[in-house]
């Protein structure tokens, strides 16, 4: 979704640059040197007063739209990386969240385990970046979170909705020929 939204951005900074280029008269004279509008389209808004206040309203409503959609976005993303929760609950989460630490990396073909508590005070979620070894049985390594550690967690926080998600990385070891 971001990328179709950055390359949309970029093709559009790109016509407006080409287009500024060509108004300078940087491409040679050509269409630079008509007027926008038509002619009949130009009188036309020269004779009615509502023209040209109607067109930079419009402009900036979508200006407004496109302002109020990016602080939305930029607020997800900070929420993302840091949860609106309180001290005391701070707190209780780093110290839950070091026996969650400490049980699920015993858990086998675990490596190393990352935590992160994201997410709103209504909505908190907490995302757990699990390295594991390539050969490692994942559904058992998922069931063996999800009954115990996550559950412990899920109990010392007092959240029994917590949403917990998980995110597995393989650690891959190069082939050794014999």
């Amino acid at each position: 979704m971001r990328a179709g939204i950055a390359v949309t951005g970029l093709v559009l900074l790109g016509a407006g640059v080409a287009a500024l280029c060509v108004g300078l008269g940087l491409f040679g004279p050509g269409p630079a040197a008509r007027p926008v509008l038509d002619p009949a389209a130009g009188r036309y808004a020269d004779t009615t007063g509502w023209f040209w206040p109607v067109v930079a309203g419009a402009g900036e409503a979508v200006m407004l739209a496109g302002l109020v959609w990016v602080t939305r976005q930029s607020r997800d993303g900070v929420r993302r990386l840091r949860p609106a929760l309180d001290g005391p609950t701070r707190m209780l989460a780093r110290a839950a969240g070091g026996d969650l630490l400490r049980d699920a990396r015993v858990l086998p073909g675990v490596e190393d385990v990352k935590l992160r508590l994201t997410g709103t005070k209504a909505r908190p979620r907490l995302v757990m970046t699990v390295l594991c070894d390539e050969d490692a049985p994942l559904g058992e390594v998922y069931r063996g979170l999800e009954l115990g550690p996550t559950a412990r967690y899920r109990a010392a926080m007092g959240m029994d909705d917590l949403t917990v998600v998980v995110r597995f990385r393989l650690v891959y070891r190069e082939a050794r020929l014999s």
